[in-house]
Parts: C-alpha cells; sequence; structure tokens
C-alpha cells in the first residue's frame, strides 16, 4: 500500500502525480571518497502543471510573465509521509515540459540542507566577512600585550613568526644552511638585544576559529552547534591572517552615519532611494533617465595620512578607492538598463589617526523636454564628522580564501561532518562523536533476509593525508632531509585498490626552538631565498605560556623586554595530554617529543581501522520500513540485523512504498567511541574537560563515580555539552572510572563508562 506523500515549497503544499515515485538517496560520509560528506537529496521528479502548480511556480514556463521571486534561487521546503515530517531542504524548480503547445509538467529536485550551505557562501571569500568586533589599537602596547597575555581571553593574538628577516636569538641563527653573502648580515637580527628587537609591524594577527564561524553564523543568518566547537581541542584553534606579503596597517572600515539628507530636483525627489539605518543608496530603474552617477566628496583633517573608501555593491566589496587630503571621487557611473536594481554601502578606512567630513552625491541625468540639454537631479547625503585611530583591519590582512573553502578545509582536518535538524541550524562534528551519538535500531524484522548481498569493500593500497606545500625554507629543509613534507603521513595496504589522498587547504609551517634555558619557538615565513612570501592559510594551536627574554620594540622609541610569551604551532596541551595538528607523529619542535596524539589518531583511525578489519564486508539489504521508522532513522543509528551490528553507508528510500535499500557496513567499534584522548590529571587534582553528547533517543545524562570526592559542573545533563570533572589530589596510578547513564524517552537507559588516569 502506497503512503501518502506531501511536498511543501514555502509553505504551499505541491499537488503531485498520483503515479509519482520520489525517491530519496542519503548519505553523510561513503566509502567510496573519505574526503566528502553528504546529505540528502532526491533523484528529479516531475508535478503537474495544475493551476496550483502553475501559481506556485507563477507560470515560469512563461517567459514573459514578471515572477515575483527569483526562480533561480532554492526556495525552503519540506517532504512528509502520511503527514510525518521526513526531511527538511531546499526544493529547486529545474524546467517545465510543453505537450502540445500547453504546459503538463514542471521539473523539481529536492536537496538537503547541507548541500544548500555551499550555495548560500556562494564565492564569497574570508575577506568578505565582518570582524569589526576583533580590532583593536595598534600600538606596541596592545601587540605586546597580545603576545604576552597567559589566558584564553583575547581572540586575536600575534604568534612570533617574522615575515621581513631572519631572526636569531643570542647570536645563535636558525640551524639551516646559510648563503655566505647571508651569513654576516644575521647578528643584526639578534631579537635578545635591543638593535634587532622586534617591531610590531613585524608580525600579522592571528584570529580563533570559533570567531571566524561567528562572524559566518552573522553575515548568512545561520547558526552553528556541537559541543566540539566548545572543546579546547577548537577554542585553542587561530587562523593566522597573512594574506599579504606586508602587513596592511589601515583601520577597519567606518561605516557612516548622516546628519542631512537634502534633494535638490526639477523632476525626480531622489529622497527614497537612500536609507540611513543601513547608509545605502538604491540605484533602480527610472523611466526618462540614462545615467545614474555616485560622487562621493572627502576633506581630511590629515593631508598625509591616505584613506580608503571601500564602495560594496549589495553587499559585496566591488571597489576600493585611495586618497588623501580633501578630494572628490566617482564612486561608481551606471547606464540606465532594464531591470537595474543595485544596493551601494560605502565605508572608510584610514591609516593612520584622522579626522574627516563627507557627503554623497546621487546624481541621475535625462534630457530636457525638447531633447536638446541634460539636466541632472541630485541628492545629497551629509555624514557626521569621523574621528578616526589606526587599528588593525583583519579583513584586508585575511588569506585569499572562499568561506565555502575554509569551512570544508576545517571539516577535512577534524573529519568532520555537518547536518542540519532544523532551518539555519548546522550541527558540526567529528564522524565518532557523530556516530557515538546514535541509537541502536533492531529492523530484523523489516529486513528481506532472502535477498542479503555481501561484497568485498573497496580498499585503497594507498591513503596520504596531506597539507599544501610549503615554500618556507624551513619546511624546505626538513623535505630535502627526510624526502617527505613536515605533517604529511601515508598509510600503504597490501590490495590491489587505488591510491586516495586527503588533502587539507592549509599549509602547515614548520618552526623552530632555540637551545637553552628559554622555551623560545619561532616561525619564518620566508622562502627559500629567505624572502618574504604569503602562505597558503595556516592553522595554528595555542599552547600554554612560557619564559622567554626578547626585545620589544616600543612606539616612539625605546625598547621592552618580553619574558613570557604564547607559543602558536602545531601543539596544545589538553587535559594534561599534548596533542597534535600533524597528521604524522613528528617530534613537536616545541616540545622536543614525538607527539602521538595526531589528527589521524584523533579523527581517522577508528574510522579507517573499521573499514580495514579483515572481517569487514559491504552488506546491500532491502527493507520496508513503516513510516514511524523511515522517518526517524538517523543516519548514525547503529541497525541491527539478526546478530549482526551495521553502520549506514548509504540508504535509498522509495517514500510512496517504504522501500529502502541500504548499503551498510559491518560495525566492530564500541558504541561510544570518543575522539578525546584518555584523560590524564596531575597527582595534585584538577580539572578534566568532557564532552558529553546525548545520544539519538535520550533526554538526560547521570553522571557518577564510586569515589564521592569527585565533582560534576552539570548533572544531570539535559544538553550535550562540556562538563567539567573535578578530580581531587591523589597517588600515580590511581583510576576514576565515571559512569554516565542515558535515560532515554522510550523509557529504558543505557550506560557508558570512561577512566580518568592520575
Amino acid at each position: 500500500m502506497n503512503r501518502s506523500i506531501q511536498i511543501y515549497i514555502e509553505g504551499q503544499r505541491i499537488e503531485l502525480f498520483n503515479d509519482e515515485n520520489i525517491s530519496v538517496t542519503s548519505s553523510i560520509q561513503n566509502v567510496q571518497d573519505l574526503s566528502k560528506t553528504y546529505t540528502d537529496f532526491s533523484q528529479g521528479f516531475t508535478v503537474p502543471a495544475s493551476s496550483h502548480n502553475n501559481a506556485i511556480f507563477e507560470h515560469w514556463y512563461q517567459s514573459d510573465v514578471n515572477a515575483t521571486t527569483d526562480p533561480n534561487l532554492r526556495k525552503d521546503g519540506f517532504i512528509e509521509i502520511d503527514l510525518a515530517t521526513f526531511r527538511k531542504g531546499k526544493i529547486q524548480l529545474d524546467g517545465a515540459v510543453i505537450t502540445n503547445g500547453k504546459p503538463s509538467a514542471y521539473k523539481i529536485t529536492f536537496y538537503g540542507e547541507g548541500v544548500t550551505l555551499k550555495d548560500l557562501f556562494g564565492e564569497d571569500l574570508l575577506s568578505d566577512l565582518d570582524y569589526t568586533a576583533y580590532s583593536h589599537n595598534f600600538t606596541s602596547a596592545e601587540v605586546k600585550a597580545r603576545i604576552e597575555n597567559s589566558t584564553n581571553t583575547y581572540d586575536v593574538k600575534y604568534p612570533l613568526i617574522t615575515s621581513n628577516r631572519i631572526w636569531e636569538y643570542q647570536s645563535t641563527p636558525v640551524n639551516v644552511p646559510f648563503p655566505n653573502w647571508l651569513v654576516n648580515v644575521l647578528t643584526q637580527n639578534d631579537i635578545h638585544v635591543n638593535s634587532g628587537a622586534i617591531t610590531k609591524d613585524e608580525l600579522f594577527p592571528a584570529l580563533r576559529v570559533t570567531k571566524i564561524l561567528e562572524s559566518i553564523e552573522a553575515k548568512y543568518g545561520i547558526t552553528f552547534n556541537g559541543t566540539f566547537l566548545t572543546d579546547d581541542r577548537f577554542t585553542k584553534l587561530f587562523l593566522w591572517f597573512k594574506g599579504k606579503e606586508t602587513l596592511v596597517k589601515t583601520s577597519y572600515g567606518y561605516s557612516l552615519t548622516s546628519s542631512s539628507v537634502v534633494p535638490t530636483f526639477t523632476n525626480y525627489d531622489l529622497t527614497s532611494t537612500y536609507t540611513s539605518a543601513t547608509n545605502t543608496i538604491h540605484v533602480q530603474e527610472i523611466a526618462g533617465v540614462f545615467l545614474h552617477n555616485l560622487k562621493y566628496n572627502v576633506t581630511s583633517a590629515s593631508t598625509s595620512a591616505q584613506y580608503y573608501i571601500d564602495v560594496y555593491q549589495n553587499g559585496n566589496l566591488f571597489n576600493t578607492i585611495t586618497g588623501s587630503g580633501t578630494g572628490t571621487y566617482i564612486l561608481d557611473t551606471i547606464p540606465q538598463a532594464i531591470g537595474l536594481d543595485v544596493l551601494y554601502t560605502i565605508k572608510i578606512r584610514t591609516e593612520g589617526a584622522n579626522t574627516i567630513a563627507s557627503n554623497l552625491r546621487y546624481e541621475v541625468s535625462y534630457l530636457n523636454s525638447t531633447f536638446t540639454g541634460v539636466l541632472i537631479d541630485y541628492l545629497t547625503v551629509t555624514y557626521s564628522s569621523l574621528a578616526m585611530t589606526l587599528e588593525i583591519d583583519l579583513s584586508a590582512n585575511a588569506p585569499a580564501m572562499k568561506v565555502a573553502d575554509f569551512l570544508k578545509g576545517i571539516m577535512l582536518m577534524f573529519n568532520m561532518t555537518i547536518y542540519s535538524i532544523k532551518d539555519g541550524e548546522y550541527w558540526l562534528e567529528p564522524l565518532d562523536d557523530w556516530y557515538s551519538k546514535g541509537a541502536v535500531v533492531d529492523i530484523s524484522q523489516y529486513t528481506d533476509v532472502t535477498s542479503i548481498e555481501m561484497e568485498r569493500m573497496p580498499l585503497y593500497k594507498k591513503i596520504q593525508f596531506k597539507f599544501q606545500d610549503s615554500e618556507c625554507f624551513l619546511n624546505k629543509n626538513f623535505s630535502q632531509t627526510y624526502n617527505r613534507n613536515y605533517g604529511d603521513t601515508t598509510y600503504q595496504y597490501n590490495y590491489d585498490g587505488g591510491e586516495f589522498t586527503i588533502e587539507v587547504p592549509f599549509e602547515n609551517l614548520l618552526q623552530t626552538k632555540y637551545n637553552g634555558t628559554q622555551d623560545l619557538q619561532l616561525g619564518y615565513s620566508l622562502n627559500g631565498e629567505f624572502s618574504p612570501y604569503v602562505p597558503k592559510p595556516v592553522l595554528l594551536y595555542q599552547y600554554d605560556n612560557q619564559t622567554t627574554d626578547i626585545k620589544f620594540a616600543n612606539d616612539g622609541g625605546g625598547h621592552s623586554t618580553i619574558i613570557d610569551y604564547t607559543p602558536f604551532g602545531q601543539d596544545l596541551s589538553f587535559n594534561s595530554s599534548d596533542i597534535t595538528l600533524n597528521f604524522a607523529p613528528e617530534t613537536s619542535t616545541l616540545l622536543n617529543t614525538p607527539v602521538q596524539n595526531t589528527q589521524f589518531s584523533q579523527y581517522y583511525f577508528s574510522y579507517l581501522y573499521n573499514l580495514y578489519n579483515l572481517k569487514q564486508r559491504l552488506v546491500n539489504v532491502k527493507t520496508n520500513l513503516p513510516t514511524s521508522l523511515i522517518t526517524n532513522l538517523q543516519l548514525n543509528d547503529r541497525l541491527i540485523i539478526r546478530d549482526k551490528r551495521y553502520i549506514i553507508n548509504e540508504m535509498k528510500s522509495n517514500l510512496n512504498t517504504g522501500d529502502v535499500d541500504f548499503q551498510l557496513i559491518m560495525d566492530f567499534r564500541p558504541i561510544k567511541n570518543s575522539t578525546i584522548p584518555i584523560p590524564k590529571i596531575a597527582t595534585a587534582g584538577g580539572d578534566v574537560n568532557y564532552p558529553v553528547n546525548l545520544p539519538n533517543g535520550a533526554y538526560q545524562a547521570d553522571l557518577s563515580c564510586e569515589n564521592s570526592d569527585v565533582t560534576f559542573s552539570v548533572n544531570p545533563v539535559e544538553s550535550s555539552q562540556i562538563i567539567q570533572i573535578g578530580i581531587p589530589a591523589g597517588t600515580t596510578g590511581t583510576v576514576y572510572t565515571i559512569r554516565i547513564t542515558y535515560a532515554n524517552t522510550d523509557g529504558t537507559s543505557t550506560d557508558e563508562f570512561f577512566n580518568i588516569f592520575q
């Protein structure tokens, strides 16, 4: 018996053909391509060109009909089975079918939320995001504070990575071969003495990755969730903002506030084209006008300090004009065109302290009634005077990287999946954490056991994990010495499969540590010719503060001493363990010891170990699921068929019949398989941060320990979050077993155990 299928677009129900089959293919991570994450999508299907559907699609088949909405944009939609919601996502109109001169059908496709996220970002760059909240005065005192600060309070800090000279410490140069002509000048760069002091202009800022995600949320009106996003392994991750060879020292773009709006006109009153709340000029097609013009007049208190006028079209940076002193600038000249509809916004930046007065003039040109002369009507927007200070503009120094590529790169670094539960809300989680939240569902009674097919798992003979190639002379020296790139790793298997490479879009900048009593780690954004270069985007972990003794140049002359600093590199101290951004267990340049908790071991090993298990099979089964199960089953649920447990590689659902074809992977891993390294604590006691993720179908978690001195920051836990577990002082070798009891909505409960070692 067929189920009742309803499809809605923008809240309106679409009429369907009675015999139209609707199939949806669902997958999150497929063994055929480990570098990609997927979401629900449907095969194309058709709906009738009924009068009801014609109204919804605004007679799209008729090109001379003026639509009220853009038919090229995907619209919000959802699918119901027997009035129960199956999936939410977007619906795209693909085309129409004309039969005997009349419309007979529309072709549409349903996409899950994950697919549409990339469409939302489009070609936008990281530099298009608003970083105003993280701007700060660019003074030596401010920069020095952001080098030394030992707390986790600053979202923008300054890593000790040079971009214009070869730092050395106590007359000890970096340990690489130098050409003879360069050796003699190195002593000028000793940062241990005043003559070689570091200046603020040498350093580029780094911004916390969580704050980049917040900027993405603000720009696109979405929300990212997930306990991992509040984990120290993520909150102490920074992106180095070195998108230029030399630091761009300008303020952020100041928004302008109008003090008066005055129209001057004969025929066209342009007052309504200006919106003061957003400081936008709306340039539209106006009957009788043949030209639109935008002029910006600036009066600068400083005749020497340059300023930059940023012109935005529909929110995207269109042009930047450089000026100084007093001047008039043409922002844009726009010929009249059918359908012209553009919003213009301007902001202004400065290279130094300045006071700027300005006004914007929007002109429209048209012919007089005799067509013998040109007339101009205009609107003058006068802005309040701006008192500007020198603040670093992060967007001007951002790496040249698309927003979509940045998010994909982060997901590859941590083997994360992304999925949406409701409109505009996206969950980001490492794959193991996501699988650990899945319920265990027995579908034996719905499975056709007479047609189960088993296939050999299509395994790769070689899997590589790679960073972008680096031009840094330290990285080049490492590659020449060890015949491989720093941080990369390769796993080879004795199979006849192909090769597979997971390549992240980030450069892995090798640094160096200077011997002696100081734990001083320095980085060099200098190429093989020891010249500055612009690296690929660089991710950096913030390690615990270390002591040092280096000189820093003060504004206006003189020097100060930095006695402790925040190292930035591959290493992070987490729950008394060291972890690394490297895929390989390299010897840490800061810690002088190999770090085994790599990106591979934490986020990829478990999944690949399960795939390469000698008992592994790829299993294809046919099922017919009741509506209650097909609408509630999640892709991370573990499936039980008879006496074996599986994870879902792919499921193809016929929504009309309830037939679901599964491609399954046998599951040999623990139900709870956290990416967190084994928690350790010093004998003095302290806090351990641990993620508690409520599984599908659970509404509460209760924590307990036989040692009554163990405390929990939250108990019971009613939403997935990071909790602090307080461990008392004790002796080496003490083991604290923590029990988590999950209460499920069906009245059952399940237990999970983990240990903390002292």
